[in-house]
């Protein structure tokens, strides 16, 4: 059983809820969007930041450089920038990038094996996936329709993002 998810039944890969890892990526892009766009945040940093571990911040940032939303920048001051501006970055490419966009829910045929081939068990089946699926798409299509800097601006309650040097801001700085 994957131990992502407590309730794992799901053929089709996709979470019932999303991992800890979606948060450690919104924490990465905000911390990206925030900083100067010319000088990278660095690996140490960001994990010192999360508390995680530097092997499995790595994770996380590799699905993020492969998911085209930040970039590696060698060399002694390298580090990690934002690969496109925060108005166009929607959130579901960060959920898809963590997670992936498998369907969440999709037919082992365990109905018919449970009722035979009867047509109210295709019905129900049928019936039962196009209320996940929809579910599915009103919840890709809110996440889509929200990009990393109206969630910034909305939630700093300006449109002024105040950009910062991570690398250079200690805990004591932020409490």
């Amino acid at each position: 059983m994957d131990k992502r998810y407590p309730l794992s039944i799901l053929k089709g890969g996709g979470p019932l809820k999303l991992t800890s890892g979606v948060e450690q990526a919104a924490c990465i892009i905000v911390m990206l969007s925030t900083q100067a766009a010319d000088i990278p945040v660095t690996s140490d940093v960001i994990s010192e930041r999360l508390g995680v571990s530097p092997s499995y911040l790595k994770k996380i940032m590799r699905k993020l450089v492969v998911g085209g939303l930040i970039k590696s920048v060698p060399g002694v001051n390298g580090g990690f920038i934002l690969a496109k501006t925060p108005a166009s970055i929607p959130i579901i490419d960060l959920v898809d990038a963590i997670e992936g966009n498998e369907p969440i829910f999709q037919s082992t045929g365990l109905v018919r094996k449970a009722f035979g081939d009867i047509d109210v068990a295709e019905k129900g089946v049928l019936k039962f996936e196009n209320i996940v699926n929809e579910a599915q798409e009103a919840f890709r299509a809110k996440l889509s329709n929200m990009t990393v800097e109206k969630f910034l601006q909305e939630t700093i309650d300006t449109n002024e993002i105040q950009v910062k040097d991570w690398n250079q801001i200690s805990d004591e700085d932020n409490d």
